[in-house]
């Protein structure tokens, strides 16, 4: 805050309000036309060979560099204090949020709608909050439309609610973006269930958005950070001593991502001091304890992407919300793992998102208000921002004595301040009413004596570690890794029960059930009361049809009040599809005695009172299950069925991308609970001719008495295989029903997938080789050689040549194929076709890109240099290769030219290797690594006589060692030891051999002291490990002759 405004504070004494009025609140809908990047060309092989993490969902390939106006559809939350605008269309986040007396944003509104690929499946656009549910990443739905409805509540706010499901994981998420009249801030309200039957990966983080300007402070409660990996850092004030809590004092380093913890505070947010204004978030602590800090990199590195992401809008951070302590990405050894998702559990939460203004800063913060309070040789500030109504007590105590006392009174976005002069030192504790706000001086009464770092004198066992790194793996969804691990630890320890349940739970996924009762029963035999040995055996005998033994089973889990709820509903769901409709009641009923948010147990009773024709019973529960869940699907369709007969309407709020996944989501919970009728309706709501709707209403009409089975198969064999995808368990069955009537290969090749999606991924090799050549799809050919990419070559161009052929003119197909010989390092005819195809797409980045790299490889310098000078490369997953090729081509130019003498043009070279041209889609970090550059920058100029120009830059290449301090061997380190050597540094030159030579197990300290030594021998080994691309290795081996 400025000394002037201050002065004028002290002068008046200002207690503010704003002028009173009758408060209004509006919600809106409307199209809006906006300058649009847009994305395009949906990739429709299945994502199995990329990310199997995320199928059924796929990826996009197209990104526009040139705006065009499109419509959007916008949803207006508006009072008298802010407006917030969301957009359904686009994975339902929230847009952007204005102070009004201000106008200022306290969330970033990108004016543009400018999509760059960024997340798991492509399309990302930044600002506003984005909601994440599921699995580390930005969710699959983030740039695609979402299920949606607006209403007007009965106190008068209004709420927009946004929500998908998450389909690898079978779980439901929901925001309610809810706006009171009289409320200064909105709430997003937040609920999250598991509908399956089994565990699911945990992960949610709510990412806002703020403008970042030099006079911004990050005003986040904590004494430590958290790296992705679970390392502890100090924070606010790093071990450099630079304090990270100011946005200009991070101008050091790459991408800033940091979890902030150690206070037991539930609120962060910043504060521009130049502007006074702020921003902030406020949760209960237990609900999101996350406080996440994102920040591109200020150098061109992070720069660059302000000009990528927006138009006009600015650079900006990100202050993300988060459900657990960090964003976890397994591999290191601390006590930060992954979280668990139960079955038939909801989560629910709510958090407030708020401006605050004109008081200097923020020490505490809740829905009534934000306080700050500054110690000064002024004296003592006290400044609150409104945020409702407030009518309270305002007293400071100093060492416990009381010292002043005002009765205050603001309404929202009022503002009080006012100076006090502090006569005696101690403890100062500031509070509003009973601790509506509250501040103490004693910082450390809040810090938490959580433990952030492992305990390395702790010995873990053999089997306790192979135990936590598999069901690590199963939380992350890596099934491959957790069934390695978990079958090591069981054989190392064949009772240890946790594993053998572990690993009953993963043959269950694999719909191995037989396998999945022996790894049960091995347990019961060892401790027959087991609960989750009981709960597993449940619904693995619900699977295979043995109702008595399910109930058994899940009546014996019951007994532990982590499995009672769910149990309950389970056998709820098996007596109503029995027929033993009282008993269904019974147990729906017991399951919500111990879970109101069971859903399942709520559909239950849902059906209950239509079956029974209870009209005003099923309206009481329709209106319970509608306000836990405005978007249930069950529950739209479920009120048509009580009308009648008539034909079933689709739902308008269900808007979502996938409309034929939630049709089917329904139809199969019918057929299991026993009700097929109303399984075929359903399914007959779709109105595309998606082969998977297809295929189940042929199984589903194959029992009933005039059952157009036939039919429904023929539509499915004529329907195009793009974008089917088939995950579901529950679709296996079908699918090996169909392919006992009927051969065709696509029934085959949908079937391979199902076994992959739920892990079984020999028997889905088995299938594809089984088409053989029948397909006349080039998806199958392109899927096929994918899957099969590290076994036979020869196969595998054949079917991509078989593509080729099919679908020629597809320039995604070309860069595959490409790309495939290249991994062979079949250059000349990799080289060939990307050529060919460049010369056919000169504006396509991606070709432009992949020639580029295969002219590189092919010697063809002079072609990758021209490619790159013309090309426009939008950020995707392999951005940061069209640097390292621009470098390579220069530098291999200029080897070429120093092996012709020609040392003058080798340095031009060398130099232009160092630029960063910004058409290539990367910016120059702060650290660029040029020691190979300027080491043969070094040679060119000792050729040349110039031994000071070559001496300074080798002095500046141990510089670059000395500032960075590394601890791992990069392969430039390589030019460090040259350096050393051409200096005559002898004592130095074998200290850093030794500490090369210390680090163990690394593939790069052995290449790098090879080719130092030129121990030619041990060269082969090393190409053989990959450490490096055979170019750059290239260019190690001639650079180390010099």
């Amino acid at each position: 805050m400025k000394v002037k405004n201050i002065s004028l504070i002290i002068a008046l004494g200002l207690c503010l309000g704003t002028m009173a009025q009758t408060p209004s609140v509006t919600i809106k809908e409307e199209m809006m036309s906006l300058e649009t990047y847009d994305f395009s060309k949906p990739n429709p092989v299945p994502i199995l060979t990329d990310n199997a993490k995320i199928f059924p969902y796929f990826k996009y390939e197209g990104y526009e560099n040139i705006a065009k106006r499109k419509n959007w559809k916008v949803v207006t939350l508006e009072n008298e204090f802010i407006k917030v605008f969301v957009l359904p269309e686009i994975g339902g986040k929230v847009w952007g949020a204005i102070e009004k007396s201000t106008g200022e944003e306290f969330l970033y509104k990108n004016e543009v709608i400018k999509f760059r690929n960024i997340s798991m499946r492509g399309p990302w656009t930044s600002g506003g909050i984005e909601f994440n549910f599921g699995i580390i990443g930005h969710h699959p739905s983030t740039a695609t439309p979402v299920d949606y409805v607006v209403k007007t509540n009965e106190d008068g706010s209004v709420s927009c609610i946004v929500g998908s499901a998450d389909l690898p994981s079978d779980t439901d998420w929901r925001v309610e973006i809810r706006l009171e009249k009289d409320k200064a801030y909105f709430e997003t309200n937040a609920s999250w269930y598991n509908g399956s039957p089994i565990d699911q990966s945990y992960y949610n983080w709510m990412t806002a958005a703020a403008v970042v300007s030099d006079d911004l402070e990050f005003i986040y409660p904590g004494n430590q950070f958290l790296e992705h990996g679970g390392a502890a850092k100090p924070w606010p004030i790093d071990e450099e001593g630079r304090d990270l809590s100011l946005y200009k004092n991070n101008n050091f380093d790459k991408d800033i991502s940091e979890h902030v913890v150690g206070d037991y505070k539930d609120f962060f947010g910043g504060y521009y001091h130049n502007r006074n204004f702020g921003f902030g978030h406020w949760a209960p602590y237990e609900e999101m304890p996350g406080q996440k800090l994102w920040l591109w990199s200020m150098a061109r590195s992070g720069g660059i992407w302000e000009d990528l992401l927006t138009d006009t809008d600015g650079q900006y951070m990100e202050f993300q919300a988060g459900r657990l302590l960090n964003q976890y990405s397994p591999g290191e050894t601390n006590p930060i793992s992954q979280a668990n998702f139960e079955p038939y559990v909801m989560d629910r939460w709510k958090e407030i998102w708020f401006p605050f203004k004109e008081i200097g800063g923020m020490v505490d913060a809740t829905e009534y208000g934000v306080l700050n309070v500054k110690e000064s040789d002024k004296g003592l500030y006290i400044g609150i921002n409104a945020l409702q109504s407030l009518r309270d007590n305002l007293t400071v105590s100093i060492n416990g004595k009381e010292v002043y006392s005002e009765e205050i009174g603001l309404e929202p976005m009022g503002i009080f301040s006012k100076v006090l002069p502090l006569e005696h030192s101690g403890e100062i504790v500031v509070q509003l009413g009973d601790k509506k706000l509250f501040y103490t001086s004693n910082g450390e009464s809040t810090l938490i004596k959580r433990p952030f770092i492992d305990d390395e004198a702790l010995k873990v066992s053999k089997s306790e570690q192979l135990y936590h790194e598999g069901w690590e793996a199963l939380k992350f969804r890596d099934y491959e890794l957790a069934a390695k691990k978990l079958n090591e630890l069981v054989a190392f320890d064949p009772s240890h029960q946790d594993g053998l349940l572990k690993l009953a739970g993963l043959e269950y996924r694999k719909t191995n059930y037989d396998k999945a009762l022996e790894y049960v029963n091995r347990v019961l035999k060892l401790d027959t009361y087991n609960t989750e040995a009981n709960y597993l055996a449940g619904i693995i005998y619900r699977s295979l049809n043995d109702s008595i033994n399910a109930l058994e089973s899940l009546g014996w889990a019951a007994r532990s009040i982590n499995y009672r709820s769910v149990s309950y509903a389970q056998m709820a769901e098996i007596y109503f599809s029995t027929q033993n409709l009282e008993r269904a009641d019974l147990y729906a009923n017991k399951a919500l005695d111990y879970n109101t948010y069971n859903l399942n147990a709520r559909k239950i009773k849902l059906l209950l009172q239509r079956k029974n024709n209870r009209s005003n019973a099923f309206n009481k529960e329709y209106a319970e299950l509608i306000k836990i869940d405005p978007l249930n699907h069950f529950a739209l369709i479920e009120s048509q069925f009580l009308s009648g007969p008539t034909p079933l309407i689709m739902p308008k709020e269900i808007s979502n991308e996938f409309p034929d996944e939630s049709i089917l989501e329904q139809a199969i919970y019918y057929k299991d609970i026993g009700l097929v009728s109303e399984a075929m309706e359903i399914l007959k709501l779709s109105k595309t001719s998606n082969a998977k709707i297809h295929l189940w209403s042929a199984y589903l009409s194959q029992d009933m008495a005039a059952g157009p089975g036939n039919e429904y198969l023929a539509k499915a064999i004529a329907a195009p295989v793009d974008f089917v995808f088939p995950y579901r368990p529950e679709t296996m069955d079908v699918l090996h029903w169909a392919i006992s009537q009927n051969a065709n290969w696509k029934f085959k090749y949908y079937l391979a997938q199902n076994y992959m999606a739920v892990g079984q991924k020999a028997l889905g090799l088995q299938l594809l080789k089984d088409c053989g050549n029948e397909p006349d799809s080039d998806i199958f050919y392109r899927f096929r050689a994918r899957m099969f990419e590290n076994e036979d070559y020869i196969a595998n161009e054949k079917d991509y040549l078989k593509a080729l052929q099919i679908n020629g003119s597809d320039w995604k197909l070309k860069e595959e194929v490409v790309q495939f010989y290249l991994d062979n390092n079949k250059i000349e005819q990799a080289y060939k076709l990307a050529k060919k195809s460049y010369a056919k797409y000169p504006n396509n980045a991606n070709i432009g890109l992949i020639y580029a790299k295969s002219s590189l490889l092919n010697d063809q310098y002079g072609e990758t240099i021209e490619v790159l000078k013309d090309i426009m490369i939008l950020p995707f997953e392999h951005a940061s290769e069209s640097k390292k090729i621009y470098t390579e081509a220069h530098i291999l130019m200029a080897l070429d030219n120093m092996k012709a003498k020609n040392y003058k043009r080798a340095i031009s070279f060398l130099e232009a290797s160092k630029e960063w041209p910004e058409n290539l889609g990367v910016g120059k970090p702060f650290h660029a690594d040029e020691r190979l550059q300027d080491y043969l920058l070094a040679v060119n100029f000792e050729l040349l006589k110039d031994s000071n120009k070559s001496e300074q830059l080798l002095t500046g290449i141990l510089s670059y060692q000395n500032k960075n301090n590394q601890k791992v061997v990069y392969p430039n380190e390589l030019f460090e030891l040259l350096s050393l050597k051409k200096l005559g540094k002898s004592s130095e030159l074998e200290s850093s051999i030794k500490r090369i030579s210390n680090i163990k197990t690394s593939a790069m300290g052995e290449l790098v002291l090879s080719l130092y030594g030129n121990v030619t021998s041990a060269m082969q080994d090393i190409r053989n490990q990959n450490v490096l691309s055979n170019s750059s290795l290239r260019i190690m081996e001639a650079a180390s002759k010099y």
